[in-house]
């Protein structure tokens, strides 16, 4: 029995959606072909006329030679001396063909194959289980199966004696193009078909598949599974259906025969030509099931009576049939996969579990997309850990490096090389090639593996591993569904190491120093050591915007000991980096060595720090400068807002502000600020310990306890809110052809982990979902090519951009739309209130919450994972403030976007523009209508 699990909302994992099955559903999504009425080349006789195609060549010098028969029946023949001959038909038919109302007839017919043939027109007799009787006299082996695209029949024989070649030809010939179909016969498989499919329903992996299949690809349809199809079809079947479906596909045109071994092409051709003979052409309507690859992750759960184990697939839409270079790709990371590099078999290892990767063709087009899947068992206890990590470790996969890149290609070349010495397996790969199109990953397969890059492999990752659009489906034990639930709850909690969390707390640990620093350690595999040192201030009363510009440029240029040339010829000597800035919230100086001259940079950034050139002559140099920057830059909409929020946000100072003051700046200001900073900070800092070595953390102490003593570090709420009353809006005229708009909302933000998740949830569904900017104000009413929202937080201030580039007024091209620049606006008010309203969808918002899961746990490099660190201590919330706010992501819901959204919006906005002056005067009377 397998009952399906429909009520534990619970167990959807990420933004997987628990779905039923339905108890009858037809599809009525079928893609029909009319194929018309196909003709023969010639006028078929027997033996048949055939064309030579040539020979095509594999890498190691084995030859396809390839012919098309006059009937379009096509033929490849590979001479390999000393293997046995195999003889296989490949029919470019399966389940996908199937109307939901005769779903398993191709795996019927393939059954009927072995009950008899008609033995006219020179066909050989044959009658129940003959076939298997005539290829054992041969001293070989006959079978066939039958998958989604695929209907294949085969036999393999040593050739002991001359005539042992045609027996065989002819066996795979009659079995093929001569079947009886007698009624009797019919009837009679009716039996052991349907009790085939009785045993293929107990198989657990055949659950696992069949609805990952259904899920991935959309397909709606009643048979209990899609290519054995139901007791219900078989037993339906009428011999008119199976005839009918027989002489539709069973068509010469529609095969592939191929035969591998110790042949001569030319006798074989002639041998072929002799036995297969058919004169059906297909005529009309073909069906092809429609692939619709889903647009949303799904997870269906299953119990199963017969499972003994917890069965996972997760699987994608793959690239297509005919693609021969992302085929190897995909070969490249079957093996990288299972690499320590990766450490996926690892982390299985360690729950007693295995997996295997795969890429399956689902539908007969060459066009239609493979199935990219990776399937695990595990016991029911770990199965919701095995499925995390799965997760994990795809959210987290990049190429391999260069060095394991070469490893794997040649591991792949030497397999590839041993597997065509193996006739069965020749034959298989060039005729599953030639049906999907795509022979070319065959002959030619070392040549693009060795051409693959790790860009390539970067690329194929990005574009097919999407787990936003990830079929998942479980098949369990038999268990309750509570055990399901407290499984998937326990499995939650869990901190795993790598990627389940943005950071692995374990390796932090966080330190108070002696002279008030507080210092966070984070063990890595780096070898090499980054550090920041942070000073953290309120901001001075009496200091102008122009002394601190300043001294941010001085501290890009020496020490008192070094002068900027030789400060930057000690970086490039000693291969480390040490940078220091400042903004009228925090100092920081952040530098990067080897573990050898930490030491001696740590040195140095003191010396940045302490005794920065603050000299007449740098002074001079450094205004020089910061004019010459200013001159060079140009307003933008974000720009012009900024000089005029100044007033309300304490870490900007405007250009105005800057240029007022800049040459009245003297050495005593720039010395008295710096002082101020060095006495009234508190102070932290955040260094990685490079695993490798178990003594560097007590150097980095000894080394951050010799700074000068700081305040004690405490968080505290910056309280920087201030929002107007009234719209404002803020014009700047520039002869540009495209409007620079934004319009910013400002808000009351409490920086804890909800609230900022929230906020880049809802940002992102204003941005890019079905109702965001981009969909509506680019892709459909083609007003900008850019445009976006974003959102920026200072303490308990947010704020949220509407921005867009629009074109109106290129004179020269004569595109004249100063309209535009009120349609974009009003664009960001309709869209804005779309959001108030709730209209967008529940994928939207599940696709918001997996982005934000994917850009917490892209944490490559150290410098990210410090930087999230360094986020955490400066929050109310403590230092595994992201680890937090991913845990968060799954518990927000609708309605919390609703809120949030309303507490956004709820403040008239500011608009920002920079246009041409004939598009600010063509839209002055809206522009003043907003105020």
């Amino acid at each position: 029995m397998v009952m399906k699990v429909s009520n534990i909302h619970s167990v959807a994992f990420k933004s997987s959606k628990v779905v039923t099955k339905p108890e009858k559903e037809i599809s009525t999504s079928n893609e029909v072909k009319d194929l018309g009425a196909l003709t023969p080349d010639y006028s078929v006789k027997t033996p048949q006329t055939y064309r030579d195609l040539g020979v095509l060549k594999f890498e190691n010098g084995l030859e396809v030679h390839s012919y098309k028969l006059a009937n379009g029946h096509r033929i490849s023949i590979i001479p390999m001396e000393g293997s046995p001959v195999t003889v296989k038909n490949y029919v470019n038919v399966g389940s996908m063909n199937e109307t939901d109302d005769i779903k398993g007839i191709s795996h019927f017919l393939e059954h009927m194959a072995f009950n008899g043939t008609n033995g006219n027109d020179d066909y050989i007799k044959l009658n129940v289980g003959d076939s298997f009787k005539k290829v054992e006299i041969l001293g070989g082996w006959t079978n066939a199966s039958t998958g989604y695209t695929v209907t294949d029949y085969v036999n393999s024989a040593p050739n002991l004696e001359e005539k042992d070649l045609e027996e065989q030809i002819k066996i795979i010939a009659a079995m093929t193009e001569d079947l009886a179909l007698t009624p009797e016969m019919i009837e009679k498989e009716k039996g052991p078909v349907c009790s085939e499919i009785d045993m293929i329903l107990d198989r657990p992996d055949t659950i696992l598949i069949d609805q990952t299949v259904r899920s991935l690809f959309n397909i709606k349809s009643s048979a209990d599974e899609l290519v054995a199809g139901s007791v219900n079809h078989i037993k339906n079947l009428t011999r008119e259906k199976v005839k009918a479906y027989y002489d539709k596909y069973y068509t010469p045109d529609n095969m592939n025969l191929v035969i591998t071994g110790d042949v001569n092409p030319k006798e074989v051709i002639e041998l072929v030509s002799k036995n297969f003979h058919s004169k059906k052409t297909r005529q009309g309507n073909v069906y092809e099931e429609r692939l619709s690859p889903i647009n949303k992750t799904i997870r269906k759960d299953f119990i199963s009576d017969k499972a003994t184990s917890t069965g996972i697939m997760l699987a994608f839409a793959g690239p297509k049939n005919n693609n021969s270079f992302e085929s190897c790709i995909s070969d490249i990371l079957s093996e990288y996969l299972y690499s320590t590099e990766v450490g996926l078999a690892k982390e299985f290892r360690n729950i007693n579990s295995a997996f295997s990767y795969g890429l399956e063709r689902i539908g007969t087009n060459p066009n239609n997309p493979k199935m990219l899947c990776v399937e695990a068992y595990s016991s029911e206890e770990n199965s919701e850990k095995a499925l995390k990590i799965l997760f994990d470790k795809i959210s987290a996969l990049k190429a391999p490096r260069e060095e394991t890149l070469n490893i794997i290609k040649e591991k792949l070349i030497q397999d590839y090389r041993n597997a065509l010495e193996h006739s069965s397996i020749v034959n298989s790969v060039v005729g599953n090639g030639v049906l999907e199109g795509d022979l070319d990953s065959i002959l030619n397969y070392e040549k693009i593996i060795n051409s693959i890059t790790v860009d390539d492999i970067n690329n194929y990752i990005e574009k097919y591993f999407n787990l936003n659009k990830a079929a998942i489906t479980l098949v369990h034990p038999n268990t309750s569904i509570d055990n399901i639930n407290k499984n998937h709850l326990e499995a939650s909690s869990l901190n795993f190491k790598g990627r389940k969390a943005p950071i692995n707390m374990d390796k932090a640990r966080e330190v108070d120093l002696n002279n008030n620093y507080k210092a966070l350690f984070y063990e890595t595999n780096n070898e090499n050591i980054k550090f920041n040192i942070n000073l953290k201030y309120k901001p001075p009363k009496d200091v102008n915007a122009a002394t601190m510009a300043v001294l941010d440029e001085i501290l890009s240029m020496g020490t008192m000991s070094k002068s900027e040339d030789d400060f930057t010829e000690f970086l490039e000597k000693n291969n480390v980096d040490i940078f220091a800035t400042i903004n009228p919230l925090k100092m920081s100086v952040s530098g990067y060595s080897s573990q050898q001259k930490f030491e001696k940079t740590i040195e140095e950034a003191k010396n940045l720090l302490y005794r920065p050139r603050i000299t007449d002559e740098e002074i001079q140099t450094a205004i020089n400068r910061i004019k010459d920057s200013i001159a060079r830059s140009q307003d933008t909409a974000h720009s012009i807002y900024s000089d005029y929020n100044v007033q309300f946000n304490p870490a900007y100072y405007s250009k105005k502000e800057v240029l007022k003051d800049i040459d009245s700046v003297t050495v005593d200001d720039v010395r008295k600020l710096h002082n101020y900073v060095l006495n009234n900070s508190v102070g932290y800092i955040t260094v990685n310990t490079p695993s490798s070595n178990k003594d560097i953390e007590n150097v980095t102490v000894q080394q951050f306890e010799n700074l000068k003593p700081v305040k004690p570090f405490k968080y505290e709420t910056l309280d920087y809110y201030n929002t107007n009353a009234e719209p404002v809006v803020l014009v700047k005229d520039r002869q540009v052809s495209q409007a620079d708009i934004i319009q910013v909302h400002k808000f009351k933000f409490d920086d804890t982990a909800k609230d900022l998740a929230l906020l880049k949830i809802m940002n992102t569904i204003l941005s890019s979902s079905s109702i965001g900017l981009f969909n509506t104000l680019r892709e459909k009413e083609h007003l900008a090519y850019s445009v976006h929202s974003k959102t920026s937080v200072m303490g308990n201030s947010g704020e949220i951009f509407c921005n867009i580039l629009t074109t109106t007024d290129n004179k020269e091209n004569g595109e004249i739309s100063y309209d535009n620049l009120q349609k974009s606006i009003n664009g960001f008010n309709r869209q804005i209130n779309c959001l108030l309203n709730s209209e967008y969808t529940d994928d939207d918002l599940e696709s918001a919450k997996r982005t934000l899961k994917a850009s917490l746990l892209d944490k490559e490099g150290t410098s990210s994972k410090l930087a999230a660190l360094r986020h955490g201590l400066n929050s109310k919330e403590g230092l595994d403030f992201e680890n937090q706010m991913f845990n968060i992501i799954d518990t927000i819901t609708r309605e919390d976007i609703d809120r949030f959204s309303k507490k956004v919006f709820a403040n008239p906005p500011i608009y920002s523009i920079v246009a041409s002056k004939d598009t600010l005067e063509a839209n002055k009377e809206y522009l003043n209508s907003l105020k």
